[in-house]
């Protein structure tokens, strides 16, 4: 009887008011009349974070390693896909003050794909394009025979190769060593610094095709340019990690970043787009050969 009188007050409430609305209280479940939520927006997650993204770093953390050993242990580095790739490319080419790279596209899953197939996609570029480079500068002398120089190939890995590895391993080691003194200071993986370093060697794959122009000027430009992209990239990282730290300490890490970033740029220009030490003695040789044959036999 209670509930044929209930039924009878809601009827008589729907018949004296159509907009009112009513709840049934026998559902828990019931979710009417309960105010949406601002869900945020996807640039929002990606500025901030969510709560579920940090749930989600917090339980991949928590997740059982492979042992060392194992395929599976090493499968984790190359867990990435197109897009991400393709997102951590742009982001390393288009630096944005105030970004973090790792925060904003790194997180807690960096990868070595990337940085290993830029690295030797660069080593190759540099290599044939500073061979097509000095063809074409010498193409038409008469003394000129093109000789492939494949051993450039070796010192193009090495240089690179041991750029992408040992300068983060050394950086890892000292930003763990001065976290370990400054407990505020923020701290990233080496996996995290070797991805930053890797990714932010993509824009020299382009730049190394441009250089074949043998335009010394426009070769410098594009190096200048190349070398604030990338390094703007470096230090957006790494500044964040070092803010902490005494003045004197995080201003002579960055230039140092910044040093092993310029070596490695003009080094490269210079070794393998400039013309040999050895051509230019032979250049000067053959000229002079031929100057003093020109006055022997005028007297």
């Amino acid at each position: 009887m209670p509930l044929i009188a209930e039924f009878d007050d809601a009827t008589n409430l729907l018949a004296a008011n159509p907009d009112a609305t009513t709840v049934s209280i026998g559902d828990p479940d019931e979710t009417a009349g309960t105010p949406h939520r601002h869900r945020p927006t996807e640039e929002e997650d990606d500025l901030l974070g969510n709560e579920d993204s940090d749930k989600i770093e917090l339980l991949a953390g928590q997740k059982k390693i492979a042992p060392f050993w194992t395929f599976e242990y090493y499968q984790t580095f190359f867990d990435v896909d197109t897009f991400q790739v393709l997102d951590r490319i742009k982001g390393s080419v288009l630096p944005i003050p105030g970004r973090n790279f790792v925060r904003l596209y790194v997180r807690s899953n960096p990868d070595l794909y990337g940085p290993i197939w830029i690295c030797a996609t660069l080593i190759f570029t540099i290599t044939i394009s500073g061979n097509l480079s000095n063809f074409l500068l010498h193409n038409g002398e008469p003394q000129y025979h093109y000789v492939p120089e494949f051993r450039k190939v070796s010192i193009a890995a090495t240089a690179i190769y041991a750029y992408a590895w040992l300068v983060p391993l050394a950086l890892w080691g000292f930003l763990s060593w001065r976290h370990s003194k400054v407990m505020s200071m923020v701290s990233y993986s080496f996996l995290e610094i070797v991805c930053v370093y890797g990714y932010s060697l993509f824009i020299y794959i382009p730049t190394s095709i441009l250089w074949i122009i043998h335009i010394e000027i426009l070769r410098w430009v594009l190096m200048s340019l190349a070398m604030c992209l990338s390094g703007a990239v470096l230090m957006l990282t790494f500044w964040p990690a070092v803010r902490e730290d005494n003045r004197k300490i995080a201003i002579s890490t960055l230039v140092a970043i910044m040093m092993l970033h310029v070596l490695l740029a003009v080094g490269c220009g210079q070794y393998f787009f400039d013309k040999p030490e050895a051509e230019d003695a032979s250049h000067i040789v053959t000229s002079i050969i031929n100057v003093t044959k020109g006055t022997t036999q005028s007297q």
